[in-house]
């Protein structure tokens, strides 16, 4: 083979596995594999056969329906993403809105957002009623109960 053949061959060959690595980049689907313990195990297998399903086509129906949610808006902080619950408090010493950093004076009453460390956080009660609308603006995924159940 001629220099030239053998370099053009090469470039060809490079060529042909950048395009595949772009394609494998562009591909949605991926194979997940989890170790499960063997009581969570069984329970999963116990519901797949209850819905008459295999268990990766349960598991999948999971994922699909927790992470098909609509994600939080940009502007959220993170430390609401984890928040739990939120408390009715009284200021005591003068500090500022977590979200929109509004001055609270003392004897305010405000939201304390519970959760994972970071600390709870003080949330004006705007900013509360702001959340508050946009939770009801998000459809519930609420499971329909079963027919036999009441």
């Amino acid at each position: 083979m001629k220099l030239d053949s053998r370099k053009a061959a090469r470039q060809l060959q490079h060529e042909v596995k950048t395009k595949r690595r772009a394609e494998r980049r562009l591909r949605k689907d991926a194979v997940l594999h989890l170790r499960i313990e063997g009581e969570i195990m069984d329970r999963i297998k116990a519901e797949a056969a209850a819905r008459d399903m295999s268990v990766s086509d349960l598991v999948r129906c999971h994922l699909l329906e927790r992470f098909s949610e609509p994600l939080p808006s940009e502007g959220t902080p993170e430390f609401l993403l984890a928040t739990t619950a939120f408390s009715d408090v009284e200021v005591l010493q003068e500090t500022h809105c977590a979200i929109c950093d509004e001055l609270m004076p003392r004897g305010t009453n405000v939201r304390m957002a519970h959760g994972p460390p970071p600390p709870a956080r003080l949330i004006c009660a705007p900013c509360y009623d702001a959340l508050q609308s946009e939770s009801e603006d998000q459809p519930e995924n609420q499971p329909e109960p079963d027919a036999g159940e009441e």
